[in-house]
């Protein structure tokens, strides 16, 4: 007798259940699931947190930029997010876009304000030479503020002092591809301190005096920095480290070279070590974050040179991000960007080698 209807319908799911199971679909983004990509094995999630600073006119700019984040990374990863203020700046922001920030992190963004401390003015500074370095270099009294909080303070700040990761961004970004893997995550199984995306020259004639005071740190200071340290990346060659580690270098022997640290990855002992917070230290006495315009990347590259090995940072290469419409890596043939490689993105060369393959020179020779 011949099978009935519904017995033939129920061998055919089965056999189309068992072919499924032995040659499975093809995935979507299947870059995602490639060897350089692959998920830790970790269970345990990184304490970490994503920040920025942010006046009220840039609110809504910031709110754009957050629901980038979210949706290229960070509502699968859900990292906290702190946003810095001043406390009069606070108040000005409305309920309304409270809300929409609110809506787009999950409930993970609060609000902080920065410490008097790590944004007044210092009272010993000569107020008439700030007054003439502004009308003669320019750049604003907000903007050498923020850079001296990036530069000393952003790490102490109560809102941030519990997390061991912290990962900046500013308000003027964009991510152009999705990242499918935890960035902190790859810098823990990595065994470094540091991440970065591209390299820069700053300009020195906005801080004519701060590699000659960086050099005279380093001359002062030589015996607590690590031998293996990479003052290749901050001082031309051989001849411009010796010089450097005498107190007789200046803007001739800086490389200019800086981790464009609008998107900065670092884990807190990096500005909590000897080295660095001595450097700050002496750098906040001599004033030019105002008497002059010092800015917080120099700042900090100086100081990860003098204390970070070359292997204890890593770059990262296949994010698409961009910072106010300026040039930019779009990685090739990855299915998880939206970019094409023209306008800001033709071309683009990130200067990472400067880094990696800068100048060494042995310890035993600082001296000769």
């Amino acid at each position: 007798m011949p099978p009935s209807r519904s017995k033939l319908i129920l061998c055919s799911l089965l056999v189309f259940a068992v072919l499924l199971l032995i040659f499975p679909s093809h995935k979507a983004y299947v870059s995602y699931t490639t060897s350089q990509l692959s998920p830790s094995s970790s269970t345990i999630k990184p304490n970490a947190v994503i920040f920025m600073l942010l006046p009220p006119s840039r609110v809504h700019q910031a709110i754009l930029a957050l629901y980038n984040v979210e949706n290229r990374f960070n509502r699968r990863l859900k990292y906290p997010y702190v946003l810095f203020m001043t406390e009069d700046e606070l108040a000005a922001v409305s309920n309304e876009d409270k809300k929409k920030i609110d809506w787009i992190t999950e409930g993970r963004a609060k609000f902080a304000t920065v410490t008097k401390e790590s944004w007044d003015i210092p009272s010993h500074l000569d107020k008439s030479l700030v007054q003439h370095s502004l009308e003669s270099i320019g750049f604003s009294t907000g903007y050498r503020q923020m850079c001296r909080f990036y530069s000393g303070f952003f790490w102490r700040n109560p809102a941030i002092a519990n997390y061991e990761w912290l990962w900046r961004l500013d308000t003027d970004i964009e991510f152009h591809c999705d990242i499918p893997y935890d960035p902190v995550q790859r810098l823990i199984d990595s065994n470094k301190l540091y991440g970065f995306i591209q390299i820069s020259p700053d300009a020195d004639f906005v801080q004519p005096s701060l590699a000659s005071n960086a050099s005279y740190f380093l001359s002062t200071h030589s015996h607590i920095i690590p031998p293996n340290a990479n003052l290749g990346f901050v001082w031309s060659g051989q001849s411009g480290i010796k010089k450097a580690l005498q107190g007789q270098a200046s803007n001739p022997e800086w490389t200019r070279m800086c981790m464009y640290n609008n998107f900065e990855i670092s884990h807190r002992s990096v500005w909590e070590s000897e080295v660095y917070t001595k450097f700050f230290d002496y750098l906040e006495q001599e004033g030019g974050f105002f008497y002059e315009r010092w800015s917080d990347s120099p700042v900090h590259s100086l100081g990860l040179a003098m204390s970070l090995r070359k292997d204890q940072v890593m770059q990262f290469t296949d994010m698409g991000y961009q910072h106010q419409g300026w040039g930019y890596e779009c990685p090739q043939q990855l299915d998880r960007c939206t970019c094409l490689r023209e306008g800001p993105a033709k071309g683009f060369h990130d200067n990472a080698e400067r880094w990696f393959n800068a100048t060494e020179l042995q310890a035993d020779s600082w001296g000769t």
